[in-house]
Order: C-alpha cells, then structure tokens, then sequence
C-alpha cells in the first residue's frame, strides 16, 4: 500500500485537531468583480457591481461600488480590506466591520457608521444561500443592528465566492432592501497585482475618497 503524500497527511492531522484550513470568505484580488440585482420595497429592481480596482497595501484594496451597503449613491469608491483579520470596508472617512476572522458563530463586535451611529455586528449562524448566482452553501451570516433602532442588516458570505446577499429592513420582519448576487469572475490569487512601495489613500480632488 503506497504512502499518503506529506500535504494529505497533514489535512488530516488539521482536521482530527479540529483546525481545518482557514477558508476565504471574500476573495481580494484586482479584477475581482460581483454583479448583484438589487430589490427595493416597492419592487423596483437595479444593477449594482462592485469590482476590486487598485492594491492599496499588502491587505487592502482599492474597489467600486454601485451602492455599496445600500447607504449611498452608486459608483461609490471604496476600500476593502482585511487588515487585523477583519473584512471591511472603507469609506466616506469610516472604516466598517463586517466579518470577524475566521468566523465563529457567537462573535460579536462593535462597528461604526460614516454618520457616526454606532452598529452591533454578531456572527448569527451559518446557512445555505439561494441567490441568481446559484446555492451557495455553509455562508457566514452576520446581523448588523444600529444601537437603539428598529432595523437590523444582514450579510452572507460564501467560502470561495464572497458577498453573495445583503439585506436591510426592519428588525425580524420582511426586508425593504435585499441586494442578491447575479454573477462574479475571481482571478487566480497569483495574478493579483503587488502593492505600491509607499501605499497611501489620498482624497481626490472631486470629492471621491479613494484613488
């Protein structure tokens, strides 16, 4: 009987010990985009895509956004990042949280809004997501809550694939916004782009945060 190769051996000396490979649950790479459908209240539905345009640093990215969180107007320019094990994005001066790594059911954590609300994000479970893009098991949820208010957000994250879903409404009740995935292209990780020498977010002239 032949010998199982060191790499196999050593998956299942993680596995037994319970520390299985840490998987990515929002893929970073230039060129990396997501096209989403967007359902407001009233049935409206629109286009959004966030694509990952720039390297900023080794753990930050540059990105686009058509209406990034459903908060602001589209083509919004952003930063996603995960430094200090943390997904999140930037924007309008204010960096949010929104998933702890590696995800852990019961985790919480404080986050703060550009307007300065303050948000409680606690990892609540994880599900199988059905979305245009097709069934995206084992997804990291997480619920957002603005302290004192009535409303909550929720993000789904699939291993491998990233943001897949994205609602907003009011506290257990129907939703009045749901932002679902349509379709994405991820490059190879070795083709994303190596960060500047003297990486640096610098306001642009227009008004845009990020270039």
């Amino acid at each position: 009987m032949r010998a199982a190769p060191l790499a196999a051996w050593v998956l299942l000396a993680l596995l037994a010990a319970g520390c299985a490979p840490e998987r990515d649950y929002m893929p970073l790479a230039v060129g990396n985009r997501w096209d989403y459908r967007v359902v407001d209240s009233d049935g409206t539905v629109s286009a959004r895509r966030l694509s990952i345009t720039g390297r900023v640093s080794k753990l930050t990215w540059r990105a686009r956004d058509g209406g990034a969180l459903g908060l602001w107007s589209p083509d919004v320019p952003c930063a996603w990042s995960k430094e200090d094990d943390i997904v999140s994005v930037q924007q309008q001066g204010a960096r949010i949280y929104l998933l702890w790594l590696p995800p852990a059911v019961g985790t919480g954590w404080w986050t703060e809004t550009p307007d300065g609300a303050r948000v409680w994000c606690q990892m609540v479970g994880r599900e199988t997501v059905r979305v245009p893009a097709g069934a995206f098991p084992d997804c990291a949820v997480v619920v957002m809550e603005v302290a004192g208010g009535r409303t909550e957000m929720r993000h789904w994250f699939a291993p491998g694939v990233g943001w897949v879903r994205y609602s907003w409404g009011p506290r257990g009740g129907r939703p009045l916004w749901v932002r679902e995935l349509v379709s994405y292209r991820l490059v190879s990780p070795k083709d994303d782009q190596p960060a500047p020498k003297s990486p640096a977010l610098k306001p642009a002239a227009d008004g845009d945060e990020f270039r």
